[in-house]
């Protein structure tokens, strides 16, 4: 699908973004209260690293496969954001044509990918965005 889509005309704006203070609950809260997948991490409102839902289960797994607690006292304290999202992940800018955007996505590799322009994050592209521009596009022919 040739298109003039670009990520700055599909990008989620209202983005929730983490830092690298933000404790182990605070994480899951903005998970689910928000209902999102990927939390993008800044420091000074420059992006870092993002975390995703499948990066905090791995965290506890990786707790529980060594006898670690994981009682919600002992993640908040022992929770640390650096150790955890995936640093300098793969972004785009505000310009992307979708097409680059579906080329960055196309590995499964992740699932979202943050949108930044002097490495300020202006929003993030997920899977349910492509979906979105997806049955718009169906609805215009």
């Amino acid at each position: 699908m040739k298109s003039n889509i670009t990520s700055a005309q599909i990008m989620t704006t209202n983005v929730i973004v983490a830092n690298l203070y933000n404790k182990y609950s605070q994480v899951i809260e903005f998970f689910t209260v928000h209902k999102i997948q990927h939390l993008p991490v800044a420091f000074d409102d420059e992006l870092i690293g993002i975390l995703s839902v499948n990066d905090m289960l791995a965290y506890l797994s990786r707790r529980i496969a060594a006898g670690l607690p994981v009682d919600t006292a002992t993640l908040n304290e022992e929770f640390k954001v650096s150790e955890v999202m995936t640093h300098h992940p793969v972004t785009v800018g505000t310009d992307a044509s979708l097409e680059e955007i579906l080329d960055v996505l196309a590995d499964g590799k992740f699932q979202a990918v943050p949108v930044v322009k002097d490495g300020l994050i202006h929003g993030i592209v997920t899977n349910k965005d492509l979906v979105r521009v997806y049955n718009w596009h169906l609805e215009s022919i």
